[in-house]
């Protein structure tokens, strides 16, 4: 199948800060897969940074990957995606692409929206929006302009005073909101232990990704004495990175750019029903493309962390980015994904693969 793909730069309304840093833009890459018959399915990589890998290297990924797809390879999205996937390593982010543009070609090939051909009740839900880490008085007016808002997701994990203060703020300036908190792996276990009680006792209803990455032993520690639910986050990639956190978690949060797509996300979640966990669907930062293809399988989950479009200011992919911040998903109409084909006619001039 052929590629054609755009490497852009989104910009952050806010500097987005988190417990590794902070930014002000981050790159993505838009994929058109078409096929021998011309049928076209819209795909994107935004690349999470954590695990190492850039723009450019899942930009030439995604072609390679195309070129390896079997003929049709629309009529059975899957066993496609799960043909192709050893070549990705764990440039997952790259098969996202390819398998989201694989699932909207045969929803579109068939006229229909994707929630309809993966027999996914249609979007719906509430998606939070972030309050980024930063100063006090930055956080405290990001969630005043919010509070209108049911859900704000609170990224913390600086420093246990910092954190106290910041979550004080935010619970003061937005009394009315549900309230929630992402550390990104920032505490240690005895910070985590220390921070969550006082957590609770400020509204806030969950605690996303306490502790580094890949300290098991000690998420499991965690959980059994807190008093709010754990979630995983960076713990989560794919579908085999789920059986080390039994026992350990009371939810996942499935982003299709850890998870590699669709197809591999509804795996996730099909396993964390069976452990009886909560499901988070996530995102990164990301177009309209990604967001309605994670909004599809909004029906299928129990919470939604699909905020970008609010994060940005320059979404290339219409309709774009917005100032206005609502709690609706961003579900597109129409078939497939909903985002309509000749919005590549404004993406500029295509991507080169090895320029």
């Amino acid at each position: 199948m052929r590629a054609t793909t755009w490497l852009k730069d989104l910009t952050l309304r806010y500097p987005f800060g988190i417990s590794r840093g902070s930014v002000s833009t981050l790159p993505t890459v838009l994929l058109r897969l078409e096929d021998e018959e011309r049928r076209v399915g819209l795909g994107e990589a935004s690349p999470v940074r954590y695990l190492g890998f850039s723009a450019a290297e899942h930009l030439a990924t995604i072609h390679r990957l195309a070129e390896a797809l079997p003929p049709r390879a629309y009529y059975d999205p899957a066993a496609a995606s799960a043909a192709v996937r050893p070549l990705a390593g764990g440039e997952l982010a790259a098969l996202a692409a390819v398998d989201i543009a694989l699932w909207d070609l045969a929803a579109r090939d068939r006229g229909l929206a994707l929630h309809r051909i993966l027999g996914a009740p249609p979007p719906q839900g509430q998606t939070s929006y972030t309050i980024a880490l930063d100063p006090l008085e930055r956080m405290e007016a990001r969630a005043r302009e919010a509070a209108h808002l049911p859900l704000l997701k609170v990224k913390l994990g600086r420093d246990p005073e910092f954190d106290r203060a910041a979550i004080a703020r935010v619970a003061s300036a937005a009394p009315k909101a549900r309230l929630r908190v992402d550390a990104n792996g920032g505490w240690s276990l005895q910070e985590a232990r220390s921070i969550i009680p006082y957590l609770a006792d400020h509204r806030v209803e969950m605690v996303e990704q306490p502790l580094r990455r890949g300290s098991l032993w000690q998420l499991g520690d965690l959980r059994r004495s807190s008093p709010l639910p754990i979630f995983a986050d960076e713990d989560v990639q794919g579908l085999a990175s789920l059986g080390a956190l039994r026992g350990r978690v009371d939810g996942i949060n499935i982003k299709l750019m850890k998870a590699g797509g669709i197809t591999e996300a509804l795996a996730m979640i099909a396993f964390a029903r069976r452990e009886g966990w909560s499901v988070l669907l996530g995102c990164m930062i990301e177009s309209r493309i990604a967001l309605a293809a994670a909004a599809e399988l909004s029906g299928m989950v129990d919470e939604l962390d699909l905020d970008a479009h609010m994060l940005t200011t320059d979404d290339p992919v219409s309709p774009g980015s917005v100032d206005e911040l609502s709690a609706e998903p961003p579900a597109l109409d129409g078939p497939g994904i909903g985002v309509a084909l000749d919005v590549v006619d404004e993406l500029g001039k295509p991507h080169k693969p090895g320029a």
